[in-house]
């Protein structure tokens, strides 16, 4: 058989995912499950379509339906997309025309089925998203052509399928995390007094691109001073300067699967109270990995992550962890609050985690610490990235 034409995954995959996604709608009593078309926050919002399917990223417009028993059904934009996409996966073969109409070939996939209680992802709740993602006058437009379906919100419950990856999942978000290292050695490559802020951008992702990457990712990217600049998406044609810091919080992906680091950069001596507080973040940061296992709960975690910053001197902040994977993962953990409602929920082997401890001193505006992508395995937390963890002088 010809190689894939872009990084696929077996079909072991397909059954350990798919059998996952079906006894969580059994349980749920859904003889069906809709995801809707939709390519936000950087094609993350698509994430639960791409799941279950293989297909979306690059801006790809794709629903699903996923029936309890019979085959699952991809419905792309038109006749072309439906060739290529049939060519790159082998995972779904019943994959139709929207002609940039949605409804239509969900509600023929659903009278198909004859569904009566249809579960909807991204109706609401999702991490970076409370209020839904999903296009209203698609799904109007299904539910007033099936008046006898129940519909109910199913986002939990494909969150709760994506929480816990695969030997094989883990293995795609670790080749992100190296296609991060070789974009940030682009950076550092560059960086220097004069060059603008738009070039180094364009240099990152030209590296993840050349290696296996994909495009339209995450790369957040500040520079100024004296205090520590927001890592932001807006890319600008500012030329550094000397004495400048550099702060980015890096995503690239590799068949949609996100690794995400930290590197901070300062384009001369580094301010002494920002080494420190690195300094203090990166022991923090290799404390915890032992911490961070199976059975420990995330109110244990954060309440370990607080005492350790204010042993130090510092204050804790920021977004502690947040899972990775497709995009859109949860849980989250914030490192300021110290009881929130999943504080009980326990890590589990096989979660996957932007770990990245901040310490505060005063009024910041954004932080320099260490940062890096993490697996939950058995004994404890196991880096994906292999560059040392540094506050870089240039």
């Amino acid at each position: 058989m010809e190689k894939p034409i872009i990084p696929t995954f077996s079909q072991s995959e397909r059954a350990r995912r798919w059998g996952i996604v079906r006894d969580l709608m059994r349980r749920a009593n859904l003889d069906a499950l809709i995801c809707l078309p939709n390519q936000g926050h950087w094609d993350q919002f698509g994430a639960d379509a791409r799941y279950l399917t293989q297909i979306g990223g690059f801006q790809t417009e794709v629903a699903v339906v996923l029936p309890l028993e019979s085959d699952v059904t991809a419905i792309v934009r038109g006749e072309n997309e439906i060739e290529w996409w049939g060519l790159a996966q082998e995972w779904v073969k019943d994959i139709r025309p929207s002609r940039r109409s949605y409804g239509e070939p969900v509600i023929q996939r659903l009278k198909e089925i004859r569904a009566e209680r249809v579960g909807v992802v991204g109706i609401e709740g999702l991490v970076r998203a409370p209020e839904g993602t999903i296009p209203w006058g698609i799904y109007e437009k299904i539910r007033g052509a099936l008046p006898q379906v129940r519909f109910q919100n199913a986002t939990d419950l494909m969150q709760e399928a994506r929480s816990v990856k695969s030997a094989e999942e883990t293995a795609f978000v670790e080749k992100a995390a190296g296609i991060i290292e070789l974009a940030i050695e682009a950076l550092v490559k560059e960086a220097r007094p004069g060059v603008p802020e738009s070039h180094l951008v364009g240099e990152m992702l030209k590296e993840m691109t050349k290696q296996g990457g994909e495009p339209i990712t995450m790369l957040l990217f500040g520079a100024g001073g004296p205090e520590v600049p927001w890592a932001q998406r807006v890319v600008t044609s500012r030329p550094l300067k000397t004495g400048d810091l550099i702060n980015t919080e890096v995503e690239a992906k590799y068949a949609g699967y996100i690794a995400q680091a930290l590197q901070p950069i300062s384009l001369g001596a580094r301010p002494k109270e920002l080494e420190r507080i690195f300094d203090t973040t990166k022991v923090i940061f290799e404390k915890m990995l032992k911490v961070l296992k199976p059975g420990s709960t995330f109110g244990e975690v954060v309440a370990f992550y607080q005492d350790e910053v204010k042993s130090a001197g510092y204050e804790p902040d920021g977004a502690l962890m947040h899972g990775r994977g497709l995009g859109e993962d949860a849980p989250m953990l914030w490192g300021a609050v110290r009881d929130f409602p999943e504080s009980q929920a326990s890590l589990k082997e096989g979660h996957v985690f932007i770990f990245k401890p901040a310490a505060r001193k005063g009024e910041m505006r954004d932080y320099i610490r260490a940062g890096d992508t993490v697996v939950i395995e058995r004994s404890g937390a196991r880096r994906l990235g292999k560059r040392e963890l540094n506050f870089l002088a240039l």
